[in-house]
């Protein structure tokens, strides 16, 4: 097994027996990899929508396991497109 599919699976049996936790609280139960590893992975769950990072402004976040369609962060959306623009009449 790589250790990128190791970490994952990791994190993802920690959520699932505590679905919501303090980060520093899941770094500490992952021992066999570095913080620094866990959080890379936790930023990629985050923007796959698997895991939620909320901070709460001073310094600690929180980490929620996500239900399938749960996630709000990010949308897809078109490369290059800004959403937020109205279109344009010639």
């Amino acid at each position: 097994m790589s250790r990128h599919k190791a970490i994952t699976d990791r994190i993802l049996e920690q959520l699932r027996c505590a679905p919501e936790c303090e980060l520093e609280e899941l770094v500490y139960s992952c021992p066999e990899f570095t913080w620094h590893e866990t959080l890379l992975e936790l930023v990629r769950l985050n923007r796959t929508g698997e895991v939620k990072l909320k901070s709460n402004g001073r310094g600690i976040y929180h980490i929620r396991l996500c239900s399938s369609g749960q996630h709000d962060y990010h949308t897809p959306r078109e490369v290059g497109r800004d959403p937020t623009r109205a279109k344009r009449r010639p």
